[in-house]
């Protein structure tokens, strides 16, 4: 299979093209820098191909969605990676700047990289594409944290009104993933104290959450979930900062 992935050069992004590529599937990501890209190259091994790429940039994704075509053909699974944290700072405190910045990464690239996908795909006649939640998708709301888990909360329902546009493509769909807490770049910055105890207890690694989820995509799940509310319980029970 043809897996294209957004913002594949670090954190779950590089891990899922990783595990995709020791499964023997051909894989495309993109990066936002041609250095980046060759820092991921080192660590991958298969037939891939990689794109610089800015997804707030709707022709940055449809000319390295095109390329991708060329060479490994049509795409059979796209998943909609690419986002970036906020500066832990209260609503009232950040910058217009850098709210925009998070909006666009994370739900204009969102929009922009389904919209891509969905026009080539029904081309093709078929394909599944996945966009990665996040904090704020369950209803969960922490201080600092809004304009991220805002972003993230919509990609749900985002998610679902595409399926409802989609009911006549019945080979196409729109799936999400709940990666949970993943220690990458994009937890460990600015992490607190308070918040580096919750991550040792609920915390998992690129490699097995990536195997996790490479999995479920495999099954043809439409809905992916690390962390069920089970294994949330569980961990708290049995930790020894609980007992404590």
């Amino acid at each position: 299979m043809h897996i294209f992935i957004t913002g594949g050069t670090r954190g779950i992004g590089k891990g899922l093209a990783l595990e995709f590529l020791k499964r023997g599937h051909h894989v495309s990501f993109t990066g936002t820098s041609i250095q980046s890209i060759e820092n991921a190259k080192k660590d991958l091994n298969g037939k891939f191909n990689a794109y610089v790429c800015d997804v707030r940039n709707y022709s940055d994704i449809l000319k390295s969605a095109n390329q991708a075509i060329e060479i490994f053909g049509n795409i059979d699974i796209w998943i909609n990676n690419a986002g970036v944290d906020q500066e832990r700072l209260n609503v009232y405190e950040l910058s217009e700047t850098e709210v925009k910045r998070v909006i666009d990464v994370n739900v204009l690239g969102t929009i922009n990289g389904t919209s891509i996908a969905v026009n080539q795909m029904i081309k093709q006649g078929y394909g599944r594409i996945y966009n990665l939640e996040g904090l704020g998708s369950n209803g969960m709301v922490i201080p600092k944290t809004i304009i991220y888990g805002s972003s993230k909360r919509l990609i749900s329902y985002f998610s679902k009104g595409c399926n409802k546009e989609l009911k006549e493509f019945k080979s196409i769909s729109v799936g999400t993933i709940q990666p949970g807490m993943v220690f990458t770049d994009l937890l460990m910055n600015n992490m607190n104290e308070e918040g580096m105890k919750i991550a040792k207890i609920l915390g998992n690694d690129v490699d097995y959450v990536s195997k996790r989820i490479v999995k479920g995509i495999l099954q043809n799940k439409k809905k992916i979930k690390i962390l069920t509310n089970l294994m949330v319980m569980w961990r708290f029970i049995s930790s020894p900062f609980r007992r404590k």
